[in-house]
């Protein structure tokens, strides 16, 4: 099996990583024991290349890995324990997926999307208008007063 080693220094949640080049590749890799893909252990000879790298690429399985963990074995080889990167391995599909979305961290939020776990925001304006008292048959001594509240607006006047 051929497994492609590198060293990846960007964070977990980037999608697209600089993989750089190659520390190593390697064509006899043997699957270690029953293993899932999203975790699988691979058997391989010893190396510096192994130690010194902590992402791989399975080309059979057209899928990357975080490499976990490297466990030494008798007659010069090792196990290399693997955990998938589901956001490389699947970064074509994520670029073209079509979604409605529903949260956003970034500041921009969208008022038209109703979402709960956003504070609402009060947009205080007050404005102190004049009414012709007469039509209600009020006094100074008795006042009415009107609360009116629109949605919708962007900017008061």
């Amino acid at each position: 099996m051929l497994i492609k080693f590198y060293n990846v220094e960007d964070d977990n949640r980037v999608v697209h990583k600089s993989l750089g080049s190659e520390v190593h590749t390697i064509n006899d890799a043997q699957v270690y024991n029953s293993v899932s893909i999203m975790n699988p252990q691979f058997l391989i000879n010893y190396s510096a290349y192994v130690v010194n790298s902590n992402y791989l690429y399975v080309q059979a399985w057209n899928r990357y890995y975080y490499i976990t963990d490297v466990t030494a074995m008798a007659g010069g080889r090792c196990v290399v324990h693997c955990r998938e990167d589901v956001l490389m391995s699947n970064a074509e599909d994520i670029d073209n997926l079509n979604a409605y979305v529903r949260r956003t961290e970034s500041s921009k939020i969208n008022r038209l999307v109703v979402d709960s776990k956003i504070p609402s925001q009060a947009n205080r304006h007050c404005k102190t208008l004049t009414f012709d008292l007469h039509p209600f048959n009020a006094t100074d001594a008795e006042p009415i007063y009107f609360l009116t509240v629109v949605g919708g607006v962007t900017s008061a006047t």
